[in-house]
């Protein structure tokens, strides 16, 4: 039976002409808009037209979404920039079939996508894209009504994404008034509300030629979210800079500000910063919540570094630092320092840039350039505050690291961070800076050196066995629980949620200060310190591995061996040693204990970019390492770079299709052995036939089914 789509059955029903039919497919083929809306703005047919249209012809139900409840495991099931992309909302599972409301259920190819990216056969049911649109808006990011009232529905986002507004010559009059309007304040406040919902640190909203990328950063690690279109970008950043308190008419200068938002009871301040690109203006935006400290012995820290820092703050005077790069947690630790040592018989005085925690009792001081007001000026305004403890947010410059040393001397104790890669390596950093030696030996107390690694989603971790390459890097004593997340719609496939700190606490005693002082290399430091029990990061994070908490991987991403290694003393792996570490990467499901380290690769060809990132982490999940491709011609070019042991490619592809990459693969000798899947969503026996002429193992045809593909893959590769 002949599929027909969407502008034939309208046709056909006689709700269009054959010349309005005509008309609008043209302007779909050149602006690449969906046909239904093309129709619905020029006048030629309603929405709830089409609907009743649909449901009539294709016999198929019509829905309301408004007040219909769907479980979220449900929801999930399909990412929501696919859901944005075919108008799709999935509604449950029934009969072993996955039923979806739909604007245009004659859309076949994202039938089938949606299909091959859950696993399910689909059936369908008609919603309007307003009903989707609104739903989604409501599940994937909270109401945006709840702090800023709209003038618009969500629904007005599909006017807005397909606006053709050109972003130099729109007016800024017009601009100021679209950033106010309530479909630019729905898309925004959208961002910023699902990036607290997923506990992202910085929002990333990312210009490119034809449309604009949204990615979060959460747990440390860059994630792509959405995409809108082009035309939405200079209202939306004209939107961010009015929140932030900055000149929408400056668009070729880079600018920073801040905002506030409240969302219930909770507040969160936002820095903006604003960067001209090729494509138009970046906007990162920081998110801080105003929140209470955490409590020391909360952040993870080894007992005997607790131990040992803990009584260290309790000196009446010196100076503690905190070392490590940007985002490895150095404010939260200071905080809970000070959350920890702080009393009503002290007078704690904290000056920073930006203050992001408010501290009950604490008298802090903002940072504020624009009045001068710098962290040296106020780091002498604060001595004169009578204080018994001063933390001072980072030590940048010669001048105030001799003022916050001067005021470690004379009865002060001061918390301070320094930007350096070890605790080892802040006495060096002091020196470079313009410190004399002997005055840090005399000042300083300890250095607690620390990174950041992701936790084991607790939901989804289960054990798993380490390759013997990488436990022979570390030492063997003590029980082993190694875990591994499997991924989850909660931990949004990644297998972790949350972060939680490796330190290593550098401590100052006599022998260290007179070497200090003496100006020896801090890898003599660092031996010194080693006769005491410090114990490195690495350290750290492998025994946080080995009790399940993280994994192998996140200890050797954020403190790799060639940097440390596993006993404390910074030495030089051998190219071996770090390749045997880097490759073998334990599978996340749980893999007999015979299984191989080296990773099988397999090249994916698809035009389709989401396609390609699940079937990426089908794979990766499954162990193999994945490279990826998005056409023919491309599929070519990595095929000689990498060599896969299979590839999977796809049947129509722009450049070079699935065939014509067969061909030309199967004509190079040294390459024919590769064996080739073909995926298809093409229904007619021809295509496959054809493909085995040319030269495929095997096919697969869309949907497709997780295990059926797993197995054909290893059948092949035997």
């Amino acid at each position: 039976m002949k599929r027909k789509r969407l502008g034939e059955i309208l046709a056909e029903a006689n709700l269009i002409t054959s010349t309005q039919l005509e008309l609008a497919l043209t302007e779909a083929r050149k602006s690449g808009r969906r046909l239904g809306r093309i129709l619905i703005e020029n006048g030629w047919a309603s929405e709830d037209d089409i609907c009743r249209t649909l449901s009539s012809q294709l016999r198929i139900p019509k829905i309301d979404l408004a007040g219909r409840k769907i479980e979220n495991k449900i929801l999930n099931l399909i990412p929501p920039s696919i859901c944005l992309k075919y108008m799709v909302v999935p509604l449950g599972v029934h009969d072993r079939f996955l039923r979806l409301a739909m604007s245009n259920p004659t859309d076949y190819g994202a039938l089938d996508d949606i299909a091959f990216i859950t696993g399910y056969p689909v059936k369908t049911s008609i919603a309007s894209e307003k009903e989707i649109i609104d739903y989604l808006f409501r599940f994937h990011s909270p109401p945006p009504e709840a702090q800023h009232p709209a003038e618009g529905s969500a629904t007005d986002l599909v006017q807005i994404r397909e606006d053709n507004l050109d972003q130099e010559d729109i007016g800024f009059d017009k601009l100021e008034k679209a950033a106010k309007g309530g479909v630019t304040r729905q898309l925004t406040n959208g961002i910023i509300l699902n990036a607290i919902k997923q506990q992202a640190s910085d929002i990333h909203i990312e210009p490119q030629e034809h449309d604009v990328s949204v990615r979060f950063r959460v747990d440390g690690m860059m994630r792509e979210v959405m995409n809108f279109a082009k035309s939405a970008h200079s209202a939306a950043v004209s939107r961010i800079k009015i929140m932030a308190n900055l000149d929408i008419t400056i668009r070729r200068k880079p600018q920073d500000g801040r905002g506030r938002i409240g969302i219930e009871d909770k507040h969160f301040d936002l820095r903006v910063s604003t960067l001209p690109t090729f494509f138009g203006e970046k906007i990162v935006i920081r998110i801080l919540q105003s929140q209470s400290a955490h409590a020391l012995a909360d952040l993870g820290m080894p007992q005997k570094v607790f131990e040992e820092l803990s009584a260290l703050l309790k000196r009446p005077q010196g100076l503690i630092l905190v070392t490590g790069p940007t985002g490895s947690g150095k404010t939260t630790t200071l905080y809970a320092a000070l959350h920890h040592i702080f009393s009503p018989e002290i007078n704690v005085v904290t000056i920073e840039d930006p203050i992001e925690y408010s501290l009950p009792g604490i008298n802090q001081v903002q940072v504020n350039p624009a009045t001068d007001l710098t962290f040296a000026k106020g780091l002498r305004s604060l001595l004169r505050q009578d204080p018994d403890v001063i933390m001072l947010g980072e030590i940048r410059d010669r001048e105030t690291a001799a003022i916050a040393l001067q005021a470690a001397q004379t009865g002060h104790l001061v918390l301070s961070t320094l930007h350096t890669n070890d605790a080892a390596s802040a006495v060096t950093r002091l020196v470079d800076i313009g410190i004399e030696p002997f005055v840090i030996s005399g000042s300083l107390l300890c250095v607690l050196g620390q990174r950041l690694v992701r936790k084991i989603h607790a939901d989804c971790g289960r054990p798993h066995e380490l390759p013997s390459a990488v436990l022979s890097q570390f030492p063997s004593t003590g029980p082993f629980a190694f875990r591994r997340g499997r991924g989850c719609p909660e931990c949004q496939g990644t297998g972790y949620v949350g972060r939680v700190g490796i330190y290593e606490l550098l401590a100052v005693n006599a022998e260290i200060a007179e070497m200090i002082a003496a100006r020896k290399p801090d890898m003599e430091i660092l031996r010194a310190a080693r006769k005491y029990g410090m114990r490195s990061m690495t350290e750290d994070g492998f025994q946080k591995a080995r009790e399940g908490i993280t994994t192998i991987e996140e200890v050797l991403r954020t403190a790799p061996p060639g940097e440390r290694s596993p006993f404390g003393e910074r030495q030089e792996s051998s190219p071996e040693e770090v390749e045997s570490i880097a490759s073998a990467k334990p599978s996340i499901h749980e893999a007999p204990s015979n299984s191989p380290i080296q990773q099988d690769r397999v090249l994916v060809i698809d035009d389709d970019e989401a396609i390609l990132k699940i079937v990426g982490k089908m794979l990766t999940s499954e162990f193999y390492e994945v490279v990826t491709a998005a056409d023919g011609a491309e599929g070519l070019k990595a095929v000689l770079e990498k060599t896969p042991d299979l590839i999977l490619v796809d049947c129509k592809m722009p450049n070079m299709d699935g065939i014509s990459f067969i061909e030309k693969l199967k004509s190079q000798s040294r390459l024919k052995r590769i064996p080739v899947i073909m995926l298809t969503a093409a229904e007619a026996e021809e295509t496959e036939v054809k493909a085995l002429t040319v030269g495929a193992d095997d096919w697969i045809r869309k949907p497709i089914v997780k295990a059926r593909l797993l197995a054909r893959m290893r059948r092949l590769m035997k």
